[in-house]
């Protein structure tokens, strides 16, 4: 009698555990982000794919709405948002352009481009007219500011372009250029891993070109206004709670 109600109640406990692992499961939703490569701040092969994501994981989290990252080239990143193969994408600058196309969400990420260049090469500059003295470096097919690319194309100072950002560290350490744009924890991550032992020679100027928040994008429908209410209000959370800042916590600068 007794080895019986044992039995009872085991089964008993087994069938209420498999009924809350599976009311668990059901309930949590699983979104598909697609996104691109952009280290150190998202990148597929960074723990927890970089801080980016795991702000917008967390965020996520707090309606029990689980990420799923999709990286592909940033373009298609855009496009398949908008064609309905993914749910969302992150991270995004807004333009009147993308506003037209999608919901925005609050910021997730303030994107600063600053001037990197050696101490030993004093370098300066309050406006774009100041840059007509240096030779200036940057990345083809890179937009760094409306400023920067206007007085560029004006022909107001000289911009070698390269192909890849790496090759302006090399071009600063043999003088070929004065100064190069980047987004400032990518530059750093870049002299980190092309010049560690030089790491304290390189200075950001002060004044950054632009400073300017990136969002995660969804489709501009029912489903995206839903999806983007819960992203907001778990974004505001981590804010408030001071986990943000403490996901981006900055590291050292030359």
């Amino acid at each position: 009698m007794l080895t019986k109600l044992i039995t009872n109640l085991l089964t008993c406990l087994w069938f209420l555990c498999a009924l809350f692992s599976y009311t668990q499961t059901a309930s949590a939703q699983t979104v598909t982000i697609t996104t691109g490569d952009w280290a150190p701040l998202i990148s597929e092969n960074l723990p927890g794919n970089g801080p980016i994501s795991i702000i917008v994981k967390e965020a996520f989290s707090h309606s029990n709405i689980e990420v799923k990252f999709r990286f592909v080239p940033w373009k298609r990143a855009m496009r398949e948002v908008d064609i309905g193969s993914s749910d969302a994408s992150s991270v995004w600058r807004a333009t009147d352009e993308r506003r037209q196309k999608f919901l925005l969400s609050d910021d997730v990420y303030e994107n600063e481009n600053v001037f990197f260049y050696l101490k030993s090469r004093p370098f300066d500059w309050k406006t774009f007219n100041d840059l007509k003295k240096y030779q200036m470096g940057a990345v083809l097919g890179y937009a760094y500011s409306t400023g920067f690319e206007a007085a560029e194309q004006k022909g107001d100072f000289e911009v070698f372009r390269v192909n890849k950002e790496k090759l302006l560290v090399d071009m600063l350490l043999s003088g070929r250029i004065h100064a190069f744009p980047a987004n400032r924890e990518v530059g750093l991550d870049i002299i980190r891993s092309k010049a560690p032992e030089l790491f304290n020679d390189f200075a950001i100027h002060p004044k950054p070109l632009i400073k300017k928040p990136l969002r995660l994008i969804v489709k501009k429908n029912a489903k995206g206004r839903a999806l983007l209410k819960k992203f907001n209000a778990g974004l505001k959370t981590l804010k408030s709670s001071g986990r943000f800042e403490e996901i981006y916590g900055k590291g050292p600068t030359p």
